[in-house]
């Protein structure tokens, strides 16, 4: 399902909250209890740019947290160094040893090889080669921080507040959800970082995102990284930037396995995942148990 620009004026009874619409399925509440802050596969290191710590200090954080599992998944450094938010290509084996010493050096925490990939088709044999083949990382997981508007590439937190914006945003990460590379997809909600509403055409883009996901037996992410932000001031109030409530009330109506993880860009932040437990507790999704 793609999303073109024929959709009908927003509805002006925006929340799905107001509306009441929710399904809880009780039988999946009670496997949360024994997931919740025990695995984080999305963490990144100081080579990012825009994160602090290195590798040794997320280990150990984990391991005060009673992390059992953690991910080291920095943005995936490219060889022709396409976007930034990302190490130099050149640091790629520098990040792939320093995670091979952790897991040598600390049998008491399982440590995974991983990257957080922005996608694009000319990548797919990179991805396969040398990230999955040459280093073997244990997983690799599809993210959207840039969108194709007007031939260029926009970050998501500078996009403007358009449809434009939200239909570019949508039919990017179905071909991110379409790539069979990737173990699940981070933070498909980021959209409301730049699309203040929740409209029609909200709901339709999160329609066609969780029917994507859906059909590919994707796993999405609550990413608990947005209840630290800053709040953003939208037409109905301030909120947080994600995980948005409406979108994982819809994801509540399909067949969507989730996973959550901290998104941690400091040590300290390594099990903290807001509430993202309990909103999948209380919507009644189903949180998978990722084993690689």
């Amino acid at each position: 399902m793609r999303i073109e620009l024929t959709l009908p004026e927003p509805d002006p009874c925006s929340s799905l909250a107001q509306l009441g619409i929710m399904k809880v399925n009780k039988q999946r509440v009670s496997t949360l209890k024994d997931l919740e802050i025990l695995k984080n596969f999305h963490t990144h290191t100081y080579r990012c740019g825009h994160a602090t710590g290195n590798v040794s200090d997320f280990v150990k954080s984990a391991l005060q947290n009673n992390i059992t599992h953690l991910g080291i998944s920095d943005h995936v450094p490219l060889p022709d160094g396409k976007w930034d938010i990302r190490m130099p290509y050149k640091e790629l084996p520098e990040y792939v040893r320093d995670i091979e010493e952790a897991q040598e050096s600390n049998s008491e925490i399982k440590i995974y090889k991983s990257a957080e990939c922005d996608y694009a088709q000319e990548y797919v044999n990179y991805f396969k080669e040398e990230l999955l083949g040459k280093y073997k990382m244990d997983y690799l997981m599809g993210g959207v921080h840039f969108i194709p508007r007007n031939k260029n590439w926009i970050n998501c937190y500078y996009a403007d507040n358009s449809k434009e914006s939200l239909f570019a945003y949508t039919n990017y990460l179905i071909d991110v959800i379409d790539c069979d590379l990737f173990a699940f997809i981070a933070h498909p909600d980021v959209f409301a970082v730049f699309y203040h509403l929740w409209d029609s055409e909200a709901v339709a883009c999160s329609r066609a995102i969780l029917e994507a996901a859906s059909s590919k037996n994707r796993i999405l992410e609550i990413n608990g990284s947005g209840y630290r932000k800053n709040p953003i001031e939208t037409p109905r109030g301030w909120r947080r930037p994600y995980p948005i409530d409406e979108f994982w009330l819809l994801a509540a109506e399909y067949n969507i396995r989730v996973i959550i993880n901290s998104d941690a860009h400091r040590p300290e932040d390594v099990a903290d995942f807001g509430e993202s437990f309990q909103l999948a507790r209380e919507l009644g999704l189903e949180v998978v148990d990722l084993k690689f």
